[in-house]
This record gives C-alpha cells, structure tokens and sequence, in this order.
C-alpha cells in the first residue's frame, strides 16, 4: 500500500507544479501577498508582534495551508470524480484508503515547500522569530488536517461546476476574514466575532504565536482550531462520493 500512495502523491505534486494556475494558487498568490502586504506601512499590526513583516507571513503561511488543503484539493477531487478518474482508482492496488492517503501526503509536500520558500522570502524582508515552534506545529497539524478535510468534503459531496465557484467565493470570505493581511481587533465587532468560529482566523492565530508573536494564544483559536481539525475530516469521511 505505501509504495503505491507514494508514487501516487508523487505524481500529483509533479502535475500541480506544472499546472500554471494550480501553482499560481498554492505559491505564487502566498508569495505576492507576502511581499506585496509585507512592505505596506499603513495597515495594522496586532499587539504584540514586532513587525508587519511576522504578521503578514503567519497569514501567508496560512493562506498556502489554505489554498493547498481546501481549494486546490475541493477543485481537484470534485473534476475527478466528475470524469469517473476516481472510481477507477479505486480498483486499483492502490485502493480508496491509498488514494486518500496520497492527497494527504500531496498536501503536506506542498505545504512544506510553501514553508520553506515564504520564510526565506521572510527573512530577507526582515522577519524575527518570535513564538514557541510546538504552537506552530500544533497550529499547522490542525490546519491541515481542518482545511483538507473541507476540501474533501466539497469536492467529494458537491458538483465539479458548483464546486469552482463555491471553493473560490470561501476563499475570498475566509482570506477577509482569517486575520491574514488585517488583524481581527481592526473589524467591526459583530464581524470580529464572526471571524472567531470560521477555522481561517484559528488557524492564523495559532500560526502566528507559534512563528512571529509572542504572549500566550487565545483560548478560543485553540479550540475553533481542534474543532475543525477533528470534525472537518470526519464529516468527509461520513459523506465522500466516490462518484
């Protein structure tokens, strides 16, 4: 079974890159946003962080778990499914649990280079690091986990056509609201509290206190963060078709 899942998640690593808009989404959108809110002077930086350059890339680097878990993935699956390319990987060795496993694993490698290449972007913009790395592993884990199992359970539950509007219309609802580029203490009160239960703003803040912040983390981005993380990739599970 693992030599089997690995080639499969080797091979659609290599078909991401090569897509120009797939690439687009997963790195070169979390770069431009980076460099681009990175450098601008006039937006709030939370309490706390020392420069806007740590602020904007925890929200970067949430944006590429993002973009990689739940968009790229919803997309992906729902066109998969939709001309029956799942099905007959099904039947295959590498068996539903296998090409499962290999969408994980596609994520996490994408995700891992999405890390690498923001921070040393980061670092040459001036980026300090600040934090406890466990908070940061704790706060990637659940974010992974939370925005895959989302875009399993929209690719897997929904039409390919419904499926590249809805994924792309969260997108832009959670990037507003997940406290990437804008902090939650700058949005209307009401909104702030919103904010507080979609899984975006837990997974920045959490990303934030385990790479570019110090002081302790908010209990509510811990447990909107293990919420997610735990029921999103149970519910895919409960409702996937196959077909």
């Amino acid at each position: 079974m693992a030599k089997p899942m690995l080639a499969q998640a080797a091979s659609e690593v290599k078909m991401t890159l090569q897509q120009g808009e797939a690439a687009l989404l997963t790195l070169v959108i979390p770069v431009l946003g980076l460099l681009v809110f990175g450098s601008v002077k006039f937006l709030p930086v939370p309490a706390g962080v020392p420069s806007r350059v740590n602020f904007i890339l925890a929200g970067a680097i949430a944006f590429g778990i993002m973009a990689s878990g739940m968009v790229s993935q919803s997309i992906t699956v729902a066109f998969d499914r939709n001309y029956g390319v799942l099905k007959r990987l099904g039947v295959t060795p590498l068996g539903r649990r296998g090409i499962i496993g290999a969408k994980l694993a596609q994520v996490v490698v994408l995700e891992i280079i999405q890390l690498i290449v923001l921070v040393v972007i980061g670092s040459l913009m001036g980026y300090h690091p600040e934090g406890n790395p466990l908070i940061f592993i704790l706060g990637w884990m659940l974010a992974t986990s939370a925005f895959t199992g989302l875009g399993l359970l929209i690719g897997g539950t929904l039409k390919a056509e419904l499926v590249l509007g809805l994924s792309t219309l969260l997108w832009l609802v959670l990037l507003g609201l997940g406290s990437m580029a804008v902090p939650l203490t700058s949005l209307p009160g009401w909104l702030a509290h919103i904010a507080e239960f979609l899984p975006a703003a837990g997974a920045a803040e959490l990303i934030l206190h385990g790479l570019a912040a110090s002081g302790p983390v908010p209990l509510w981005a811990v447990v909107n963060l293990v919420v997610w993380g735990i029921g999103a990739p149970l519910v895919a599970v409960r409702l996937f078709r196959w077909s």
